[in-house]
């Protein structure tokens, strides 16, 4: 396998990473995404009962990968995690409940481990260090996937989503991009038509685009190791 996506909840696949997806499948590569939990501790926005919510958000990622191209998807079924933050009152699936996630679940460590061996990925893409926003979900997938890679004794390069400047609050645990890919029209477009269809999570969504819309169409990433030049694309055959 060409690329490897490892994420721990429905819709991180995208924001980071849907355009490069869509792109090197167009490009004749093989792509693939593990999502290690359903997300039932997210919003429902009123669309489905709480104790629903992880089902159907896997119809929801399910819907996004065939727009996506993915290749090989595997969905677990780990919990997830209690988010660091929410507003009093929102509907909420009934995983928040609960703060365990996948933090509390180290035996991921070799059902990755199995995978890479299974699926031999040249590259994967995961959370930084600091896991982006500071999930305790994202931060537990990046180390659990750096450990996992360090096992199997495979060369992989391990690419962490690094945004271009860190909010002040996650300035910690940020690796700055060294791979920056522009996403022409067409693959911003299908992107775009990926991520509409996490119709629970719209509000991250939407929050997304108001803050960060500068990075829908440039997505960047931190080759763990790596020093030297701006690079534009993971792998060095992509796209010829």
């Amino acid at each position: 396998m060409d690329l490897l996506v490892v994420v721990p909840h429905p819709d991180d696949e995208v924001f980071g990473a849907g355009g490069t997806l869509i792109q090197y499948a167009d490009w004749g590569l093989e792509t693939g995404l593990i999502t290690l939990t359903k997300g039932e501790a997210g919003r429902t926005l009123g669309l489905c009962a709480p104790e629903r919510l992880g089902d159907f958000r896997a119809e929801e990622l399910k819907r996004a990968v065939d727009i996506l191209k993915v290749g090989h998807f595997e969905l677990h079924d780990f919990p997830n995690g209690r988010p660091n933050s929410s507003l009093e009152g929102e509907a909420r699936g009934h995983g928040f409940a609960t703060p365990n996630g996948v933090a509390d679940h180290p035996e991921i460590v070799d059902l990755l481990l199995w995978r890479f061996e299974v699926l031999r990925p040249r590259a994967i893409i995961t959370f930084a260090p600091n896991g982006s926003n500071r999930h305790p979900d994202h931060v537990a997938t990046h180390q659990f996937v750096v450990q996992a890679a360090r096992k199997s004794g495979q060369k992989i390069k391990l690419f962490f989503y690094a945004p271009p400047q860190p909010l002040p609050e996650y300035l910690e645990g940020w690796l700055p991009p060294t791979h920056v890919r522009q996403l022409p029209m067409d693959a911003l477009l299908q992107k775009l038509r990926a991520m509409a269809q996490h119709r629970t999570q719209a509000l991250s969504v939407l929050n997304f685009m108001d803050r960060f819309s500068h990075r829908l169409a440039s997505e960047t990433f931190h080759l763990a190791g790596y020093e030297g030049p701006v690079q534009h694309e993971l792998l060095w055959y992509a796209g010829r």
